[in-house]
């Protein structure tokens, strides 16, 4: 347990607007002692810690910073909690969580946070905007503050539909080149340096792929060929940076872009392209579904693993349900009594489950 007596003894110093001197002379010790005191560099006497208390009118238990202490575990506990449902996508259950923390902790930001992105957009919209509003205005926690631009954004954006307000919010947050995770780069060094690079190297691979993915998705007016083109250039993305095919969590994204180029080519009436993009998006679908821990081969990510506790989802099935709810789209009617595409969906069914968690 790590005492903070340092730091409250100048908390509350400054609340009470005295000075080290003036509570040097209530305790009768030295001014600089006291200047030690808040310097971290030794603690009081034990029989002092009442008086001090008593001065500022805390408990003991406070001026230690143990109630703090105490508080942080506690919120660490629903963390997990949430953690836990966020893994197997139990929503409801995760906001139970945050819902439980809030009412033993209103104002704590952590929690706040928390509860922020566990709220749905369509039921709870007022109140993604209430507590989004609080922390940009009161919390000076810069990972809370930029989370909070980020659900505002999403919310007008998505679901509001209010472009303007939705540009508003993303347009305070950092450009890419001033975020922590860059600035970072030109800091670190050795092997903090490569571990680090290895992190934003993988994000930075997700940014790019999942940006050219939704251009060919949402991109109005693009030609089918043009579509086919771009995600095949997502897939290269993924690629380069997962050379030895160790996508680990990306196995999902593989599998949605290869679903969508199997769309793409089945509205062309491209049997053979449709059944060999619809192989792939299966294939991947279960590796995402089925594969256990491993560290990762591929030159660039070598330092990192893949491990399922610490992913995380919104919905409660496994990526193989969800391929095959994919695949009852009447697009693929014209090759469905195909014995591959039977065969297809029959792969599937043997990994697929409507509740992942069961």
């Amino acid at each position: 347990m790590n005492l903070s007596i340092c730091e409250n003894l100048k908390e509350q110093r400054k609340k009470k607007n005295n000075t080290q001197e003036d509570l040097a002379g209530f305790l009768d010790v030295s001014v600089s002692a006291v200047s030690k005191w808040e310097r971290g560099e030794c603690y009081p006497d034990i029989e002092l810690l009442p008086k001090i208390a008593s001065y500022y009118d805390i408990s003991v238990d406070d001026l230690l910073g143990v109630s703090e202490i105490k508080k942080k575990e506690r919120i660490n506990e629903y963390q997990n909690r949430a953690s836990d449902f966020a893994h197997i996508g139990d929503e409801k259950a995760k906001l139970a969580v945050w819902r439980e923390a809030q009412k033993e902790y209103p104002n704590d930001w952590t929690v706040l946070y928390g509860l922020l992105y566990s709220l749905n957009y369509e039921e709870h919209s007022q109140e993604i905007i209430e507590i989004g509003e609080k922390i940009l205005a009161q919390c000076t926690d810069n990972n809370c503050r930029y989370g909070a631009m980020q659900v505002l954004c999403f919310l007008y954006s998505y679901h509001l539909k209010d472009k303007e307000k939705a540009k508003e919010y993303a347009s305070m947050a950092p450009i890419l080149y001033v975020t922590s995770d860059i600035l970072l780069s030109h800091v670190l060094e050795g092997d903090e340096l490569a571990e680090h690079s290895q992190s934003n190297i993988i994000q930075l691979t997700e940014l790019l792929g999942q940006e050219i993915f939704n251009y060919a998705r949402r991109k109005g007016g693009i030609e089918s060929d043009e579509r086919k083109r771009a995600y095949h250039m997502a897939l290269k993305v993924y690629e380069l940076t997962y050379e030895d095919g160790d996508f680990g969590f990306y196995a999902c994204r593989i599998s949605e872009i290869y679903g969508n180029l199997a769309k793409v080519s089945a509205e062309q009436q491209n049997k053979a392209d449709t059944l060999e993009y619809l192989a792939n998006s299966v294939k991947y679908a279960k590796i995402y579904d089925t594969q256990e821990d491993f560290k990762h081969t591929s030159l660039l990510v070598n330092r990192k693993s893949h491990g399922k506790a610490t992913s995380s989802k919104n919905y409660m099935s496994n990526t193989s349900y969800l391929t095959l709810k994919g695949i009852e789209h009447k697009c693929y009617d014209f090759c469905r009594d195909d014995e591959e595409f039977v065969k297809l969906i029959e792969d599937l069914k043997e990994v697929a489950k409507e509740n992942a968690s069961e």
